[in-house]
């Protein structure tokens, strides 16, 4: 378990790094903004990789634990809400493994389908598989190949927000219309209340 003060570091190195990216993130910019000793920094932290690797790895085990933690839904259409309006709601974590995945991506794997990790669209799979199940998903839809693309839609929104952050009815209103886009392009024509084009 993490100590205050790296607690305060990893929260302070997050946010500079999720805003600013890898080039806007210093740890002399860190020690300024987190009112932390540049030498307390280098105490916990040799460099700044090993900072954003750390940081990457927790988020990452955060994100995917709290998505576990989702209740089960009844329709391939609340699935679908349900993880755009989580996706929403851990915009800044969502953001920091992003930017980070953009700057470090020659330290993945690339696979056949490109470099985006195979595990990145596993929790829209799940939403796609539903649908199949339940019978909500057109036939034609391949639904690894489709959860990429919905995943890239809605970070690319929450990539052009950040680092506001829309709130209220703002935000209410981008996760509906989020929301409707993306099912009528995978749902059956009048299934389970689907918007209609």
């Amino acid at each position: 378990m993490a100590n205050d003060t790296q607690q305060h570091i990893f929260e302070a190195a997050k946010r500079i790094f999720a805003e600013r990216g890898y080039d806007g993130l210093s740890m002399r910019t860190l020690a300024k903004e987190a009112k932390i000793s540049l030498s307390v920094i280098y105490h916990h932290y040799p460099d700044k990789d090993v900072l954003l690797q750390h940081i990457f790895d927790t988020t990452n085990t955060q994100l995917g634990l709290e998505r576990k933690k989702l209740k089960p839904a009844a329709t391939m259409s609340d699935s679908l809400l349900q993880r755009v309006e989580f996706q929403f709601k851990h915009i800044e974590e969502v953001v920091f493994v992003l930017k980070y995945f953009l700057h470090y991506r020659s330290d993945f794997q690339k696979n056949p389908t490109g470099w985006v990790p195979e595990k990145t669209s596993l929790h829209i799979e799940e939403v796609l598989r539903q649908g199949k199940a339940s019978g909500e998903l057109r036939e034609d839809i391949d639904v690894v190949q489709e959860a990429k693309i919905i995943t890239h839609a809605i970070n690319g929104f929450l990539l052009e927000y950040f680092p506001a952050q829309p709130r209220g009815q703002e935000k209410r209103e981008l996760i509906r219309h989020l929301h409707a886009f993306i099912l009528r392009s995978i749902a059956k024509p009048n299934s389970m209340g689907v918007p209609m084009p």
